[in-house]
């Protein structure tokens, strides 16, 4: 079929598959299981966390890694060297979708970073405390949290990125009624963080709370 003829398109795919896991287990760990964890009695956490944080942050660590392999290398065959040899600074194309793919992959490296490097070595040893009965180093979870809601800020102006980068160059830089790119990464950056501090701290402790049983 000629749709499978396209490397872009299936890497693209690919590049989604990876990164809905690897965003959705974020949002799951930063708008969900924060709350209720944190409602868990000590005796109940201990049989919790080695059951359920061991799974959850393999998909989460390998679908961050998978993401930002695949995104790294669709960035570079739509502009990397190979599509502006002559330019000083091909990375950064001086065009639309140069510019959205760019943000989103800094976004991205970043949020990868904060995955390998400041949350998943944290993580171990706060799971490792649990399953031997002690109690973990508080800064282990304080510095996991933070680089975890760092993530989750960065996440949602990445995700507009993502898809302003395949709207064309007739819809400026996607954003209506703005025409200078920096100004509406500015703003997308902006809502996209307000978006998160409300998901984070107004509606994920309070949604559910009020279920009755039918």
């Amino acid at each position: 079929m000629e749709v499978f003829s396209d490397h872009g398109l299936i890497l693209r795919w690919l590049h989604f598959i990876a990164g809905i896991t690897w965003i959705g287990l974020l949002w799951f760990f930063n708008w969900v299981n924060g709350a209720f964890t944190a409602s868990l009695e000590a005796d109940t956490r201990s049989k919790v966390i080695p059951q359920l944080m061991p799974r959850a942050l393999w998909w989460f660590r390998w679908g961050a890694l998978f993401t930002w392999l695949t995104g790294s290398v669709y960035a570079y065959m739509v502009i990397g060297p190979a599509q502006d040899p002559d330019g000083a600074v091909a990375w950064v194309q001086n065009t639309l979708r140069g510019k959205w793919i760019t943000m989103g992959f800094v976004y991205g490296t970043i949020m990868a970073f904060n995955v390998w490097f400041m949350i998943w070595p944290r993580q171990k040893k706060i799971i490792s405390a649990v399953i031997r009965g002690e109690k973990p180093d508080p800064a282990w979870g304080k510095t996991a949290t933070n680089c975890s809601r760092v993530n989750t800020y960065l996440s949602i102006p990445l995700l507009f990125a993502m898809g302003a980068n395949h709207a064309g160059e007739t819809t400026a830089p996607g954003v209506p009624g703005v025409t200078n790119f920096w100004v509406a990464a500015g703003l997308v950056t902006v809502v996209g963080f307000a978006i998160a501090w409300l998901c984070i701290h107004v509606l994920g402790p309070k949604v559910g709370k009020d279920f009755k049983p039918v």
